[in-house]
């Protein structure tokens, strides 16, 4: 059975893991890997998950974190959603994504907003699924893949 907590300071280690295997996973199905790009975004993932891991709803199975989603400010913004990749297409990110948006109208908020790379079609399924619409493309710069990429916005009602 699936457990969403919160993530706890011992949780550090595995958050960054399973977040930099993710990324890893997705974004080199329709990007290309630059030199020393793993190690930058294994320490980025790292850092956030000691600065930031209080703001973070893990989901385990027997002790064992498959997936986070955080919530980097606190607002009504999900700065993060990652699963591990052997255990995607599993529902677990649904449980993570209900479970942030339950925080954020808990904390006030109508609406939940996130962001995607355009091209990252299993990812904005999931979040097609679970109410979000795109409302907004563009250009932004990528610090982990250093160019100009397409993002996507989106924003699902609350109420």
């Amino acid at each position: 059975m699936v457990v969403i907590r919160p993530a706890t300071q011992a949780d550090i280690a595995a958050l960054a893991a399973v977040g930099s295997r993710a990324w890893a996973s997705n974004i080199f199905s329709f990007e290309p890997e630059l030199p020393g790009m793993r190690a930058h975004v294994e320490r980025a993932y790292q850092a956030f998950a000691e600065e930031h891991f209080a703001r973070v709803l893990v989901a385990e199975v027997d002790g064992v974190i498959l997936g986070w989603g955080a919530r980097e400010k606190n607002d009504d913004y999900i700065s993060d959603m990652w699963v591990d990749p052997g255990h995607q297409g599993q529902g677990i990110g649904s449980l993570l994504l209900k479970a942030l948006k339950a925080d954020i109208a808990a904390a006030g908020y109508a609406t939940a907003r996130l962001e995607s790379h355009a091209r990252n079609a299993g990812a904005i399924r999931l979040y097609e699924r679970e109410g979000f619409e795109i409302v907004h493309r563009s250009l932004e710069w990528s610090e982990s893949l250093e160019r100009k990429i397409e993002k996507v916005k989106m924003l699902a009602n609350l109420t």
